[in-house]
């Protein structure tokens, strides 16, 4: 189980890789492209994501969007495919935290109604170093079923550690250093209970460029880089 939710962690958080104009660390238009790849930790690649922005509407105070992304295996099978939300008020980039939902966790509630509530997570147009960041957070219940079914998401501890150059195959980037702590709780029939140390590293104009995840032990499970973008 752990083994299928982190990837998947991974590729869901690279989903903030090209925001808007609305907010210095993110900037998008219509068509945009990139794609992310996630690896283990030793290094062996475990998928693909690709991402399209395919509709953007400007508001009042910033912007709306819709992200197509589709993940591939290391194979380069495609495994899933879905429509992402993407905002931003006031220069604050807001992330649905159903962002992060692992897929295969999702079909567990069948088709369930569900009850969703929670906060979104922010990213401001400035960063600096020292600067602590809100936290997030998802509830996802459903509604009528028999068995009481319940996923909750926290990323919590948000911090700006630092500035750093950071090179993938996308190129040469100055990035922030972003630290926090996700915990993940499924309570069907049994309660489980998962938490992980991410950090991450966003760059002006790009956004993110690369992530590490690692166990409560402070060991490396994977990370993902920002590999093409157009």
């Amino acid at each position: 189980m752990k083994k299928r939710i982190i990837p998947a962690l991974l590729l869901l958080c690279s989903t903030l890789t090209s925001i808007a104009q609305c907010n210095d660390y993110y900037h998008l238009e219509n068509g945009s492209e990139w794609e992310m790849e996630t690896y283990n930790a030793k290094g062996k690649l475990s998928a693909k994501n690709h991402q399209k922005v395919t509709s953007y509407d400007k508001t009042a105070s910033g912007f709306k969007a819709i992200v197509h992304s589709t993940l591939y295996n290391d194979k380069g099978k495609e495994m899933s495919a879905g429509d992402l939300q993407m905002s931003c008020q006031d220069g604050t980039i807001l992330i649905d935290m159903r962002n992060f939902v692992n897929p295969d966790q999702m079909k567990a509630f069948g088709n369930a109604e569900m009850k969703i509530e929670g906060d979104a997570l922010e990213i401001p147009s400035k960063l600096s170093a020292g600067q602590a960041l809100k936290d997030g957070s998802i509830i996802l219940t459903a509604v009528g079923t028999p068995i009481p079914m319940t996923m909750t998401i926290n990323i919590t501890n948000r911090k700006v550690v630092s500035k750093e150059s950071i090179t993938t195959p996308a190129g040469k980037f100055d990035c922030y250093k972003i630290t926090s702590t996700m915990n993940m709780q499924n309570k069907m029939g049994v309660t489980m209970n998962f938490t992980f140390s991410a950090t991450d590293w966003i760059a002006p104009k790009v956004g993110l460029v690369k992530t590490e995840s690692y166990d409560k032990n402070g060991k490396l499970n994977g990370y993902t880089l920002l590999t093409k973008r157009k």
